[in-house]
């Protein structure tokens, strides 16, 4: 009997702790797309959903872009949202076991044409990699520190982001290929912060430099003389 009761609350632990949703912010990006979500939880198990997403990031004159607003309940590790204003819209996120979720829609969107929030979310507060796979010491000072993974986060971002918009480009190949260059020798310089007294800031000033790099060469991509 003991046995069974052991069982009983074994599970029951395991689904509680998979149905977890924390606040906070999450995000995906892929390609030419991104999307963002900030999760607030009120009373009751009742959260505030927020969020936008963009589609065609890559395009000179800007991306379709859509957003999102709503209060709903978890409920079995689920929160589901329907908008019927615009046609039988329905948002729903499924928490999964490590504290990211999954997205995914039906119907038609009610803010906008293929901006879309489906995808695997992330956390903003987890570096770009998992921490699991973490091997050198520099990576696992990533994974330390909440600052330098956000950093680490949103320096991949911006590069996805940039690399993206090379896609219309006619030397597409070479811009890439002298990003990727560019970016391994970032790295190598990052990871020479190992060696210093201070490795936490100058991990910190190391991606502060990167992302300023890279947007700037994002922001000054495009001319629009025509």
């Amino acid at each position: 009997m003991k046995k069974i009761l052991l069982m009983i609350l074994l599970i029951s632990t395991l689904l509680v702790a998979k149905t977890e949703l924390k606040e906070g912010d999450y995000s995906w990006f892929r390609g030419g797309s991104q999307a963002f979500l900030k999760i607030s939880k009120q009373n009751n198990n009742l959260y505030t959903i927020k969020g936008d997403c963009y589609y065609g990031l890559a395009r000179k004159y800007g991306p379709n872009m859509g957003d999102i607003s709503f209060q709903a309940p978890l409920k079995n590790g689920k929160i589901i949202y329907k908008n019927k204003e615009y046609g039988n819209y329905i948002f729903t996120l499924i928490v999964n076991e490590d504290g990211s979720f999954d997205v995914t829609e039906k119907g038609a969107k009610p803010f906008g044409h293929n901006a879309s929030f489906f995808g695997h979310f992330t956390s903003d507060n987890l570096p770009s990699f998992s921490c699991e796979k973490a091997y050198t010491f520099v990576e696992h000072a990533i994974c330390d520190n909440l600052k330098i993974a956000q950093l680490d986060k949103k320096m991949a971002r911006t590069y996805s982001t940039y690399k993206i918009v090379f896609y219309f480009a006619k030397n597409r190949k070479s811009l890439e290929k002298k990003l990727k260059i560019e970016q391994h020798k970032w790295i190598k310089e990052r990871d020479k912060c190992e060696y210093r007294k201070t490795y936490k800031m100058c991990l910190e000033n190391s991606y502060k430099r990167r992302i300023k790099v890279l947007e700037k060469a994002l922001n000054n991509f495009w001319t629009y003389d025509e």
